[in-house]
Formats: C-alpha cells, sequence, structure tokens
C-alpha cells in the first residue's frame, strides 16, 4: 500500500488549494502520521498559507466593487427587460402577445441568466442580443422591448471591457507569486509523501493504513479535475512535471 501519485500542478487554482487544504485536515486528524511527519509538515504550513493568501489577493484583484455594480445593472435591465417582455403575454392585441410568446421560448432556451458565472452571462447575454437584434427584431418591436435590447447591449459591453481590463500590476505581481507559491507546496508534498511510502516499506502499513486509503480516495476525486494539456508540447511539459516530481 502506497500513497497513489497526483499531478496538482495541472489544478486550477481554487482546486489546487482545496486539494492541499483536504490533505492538511487528514494530517491534523492523523495524529500517528503526523508525528512521522512533524518536521516537513510543520515546514509545509507557511507554504500552504502563502498560497492561501496569494490566491486571496488574486480574487480580490479579480472581482473589484466595480465590477460587482457593472453585474448588478446589467442583471436589473435584464431581469427587466423579461419581465416586460413576459407582462406582453397577456397585452390585448392577440399579434402582440403572439410575439410576447416567441419571445418567452428564447428566454427560455438561454436559462437563468443573471445566475451564470460572470464571463458565461456576458456570453449568453451577447447570444441573446444577436438574436432580438436579428431573427427576433420584429417581435422585439411589437413588444416594446426595443429600447431595452440597447440598454442591456451597452451595460454587457461596459462590463467586459471592465472584466478585460481587471488585473491591474499588483495582481499581475500577486500572479506570479502565487505560481511560486505552488510549486514549493507540490515539492514539500512530495518529500511528505515519498517519506510516508517509505516508511510503510520500513515499518508496516498498520499505523498509516487509515490515512493512506483516506488520501488516496481525495487523489482520486482531484486527478479528475487534473486533466493534461493536449499537444506535444503539453506532452513534454507534463514530462518534466513528472521528471521534477520524482527526483
Amino acid at each position: 500500500m502506497k500513497i497513489n501519485k497526483t499531478y496538482p500542478y495541472r489544478l486550477r487554482n481554487d482546486a489546487h488549494f482545496q486539494f492541499y487544504t483536504e490533505f492538511r485536515n487528514l494530517v491534523q486528524k492523523e495524529e500517528a502520521v503526523k508525528q512521522k511527519i512533524a518536521s516537513q509538515f510543520e515546514e509545509w504550513l507557511p507554504l500552504y498559507d502563502k498560497e492561501d493568501a496569494a490566491l486571496k489577493k488574486i480574487q480580490k484583484s479579480a472581482i473589484t466593487a466595480q465590477i460587482q455594480d457593472a453585474d448588478r445593472a446589467r442583471d436589473e435591465i435584464y431581469a427587466g427587460m423579461v419581465e416586460t417582455s413576459n407582462a406582453a403575454l397577456k397585452h390585448f392585441s392577440e399579434e402582440v402577445r403572439s410575439a410576447a410568446a416567441r419571445l418567452k421560448i428564447v428566454f427560455d432556451t438561454y436559462g437563468e441568466v443573471v445566475r451564470k458565472p460572470l464571463n458565461e452571462q456576458t456570453s449568453a447575454v451577447y447570444n441573446i442580443l444577436q438574436e432580438l437584434k436579428g431573427k427576433y427584431a420584429p417581435d422585439t418591436a411589437l413588444v416594446g422591448i426595443a429600447s431595452w435590447v440597447s440598454e442591456l447591449e451597452a451595460r454587457n459591453n461596459a462590463f467586459a471591457d471592465l472584466m478585460r481590463e481587471r488585473f491591474d500590476e499588483t495582481a499581475a505581481r500577486t500572479d506570479i507569486v502565487l505560481k511560486e507559491a505552488r510549486t514549493e507546496v507540490d515539492n514539500a508534498y512530495f518529500a511528505m509523501r515519498e517519506k510516508i511510502n517509505a516508511l510503510v516499506i520500513v515499518e508496516g502499513v498498520a499505523v498509516y493504513e487509515n490515512f493512506i486509503r483516506t488520501l488516496n480516495a481525495v487523489i482520486a476525486k482531484y486527478v479528475l479535475l487534473a486533466k493534461p494539456r493536449g499537444g506535444r508540447g503539453g506532452e513534454q511539459s507534463e514530462q518534466q512535471n513528472e521528471t521534477a516530481e520524482a527526483q
């Protein structure tokens, strides 16, 4: 029995940190194992905290108050437009009711747009706008939401511009720090993993069995998220990383 290999450098930032959070919690729970790697684990914890701090700074820079306000304004316009269109389903004019029914199909197709992740919402709104300004332009005019469409387009474009500018120089520097922190955390973890695997060979599995079984279950979960990059360049990068890990 041994701790299986995993490739945390393939994980996105949030998943990378969460994997090590689960590892940390498991070590702290398994006191017998913790004692065996005490010095290495104590040296690893500050590296884990460094990654946590860098990740929080990037998240704070990426989701600024300005972006949040722009997203809220966009949500309000979109919701108002849909409500106005739905109200036309009860219009006295059959022609307007029919137009509103066709527009409802469009809105229903895209689901709850305002609940989507920010970038997905931007893309969804863009696609809806193309529908409303194109094939469904006559229905949009009949229902009376043409001005809503124009305002939503302006809000969506403004939001997209802010997202493109979200990383300032501080965020860029923090991103470099995060990459360095991830590498340090990985290397320290690899050393602890190999030590435990060696101790199992020397001392037997009894003390380590529950820890290893639980950690391997965690690893299996994250392996599914850690998909290798395609292409020859990606393959070469993976081989280099695996070689570095083995050293």
